[in-house]
């Protein structure tokens, strides 16, 4: 199945946002990551990240996410789609 999930996340200022995306791509079927910063004050960011990929586990992505010191806000979107 063809996943993507679309998250609303709260993250501190470090680790930075490329790492933060390296680290999601670690995740055993991400093809493609995307953040994007919604807003940001003196020590935190909200971003909303869409991850795409082959089978995902949400619960693997959260999980990385929090050893990223990364909160969960809400899922926003989600999308399955099957594949051949």
């Amino acid at each position: 199945m063809k996943v993507q999930y679309l998250l609303d996340i709260l993250k501190p200022h470090q680790p930075g946002l490329d790492l933060l995306a390296r680290t999601i791509m670690d995740i055993n079927g991400v093809n493609k990551v995307s953040i994007k910063v919604d807003e940001l004050d003196q020590k935190t960011a909200s971003l909303h990240i869409n991850i795409e990929g082959i089978n995902l586990s949400l619960e693997e992505i959260t999980d990385v996410l929090e050893t990223m010191n990364c909160a969960l806000h809400s899922v926003d979107e989600v999308i399955w789609e099957e594949t051949d």
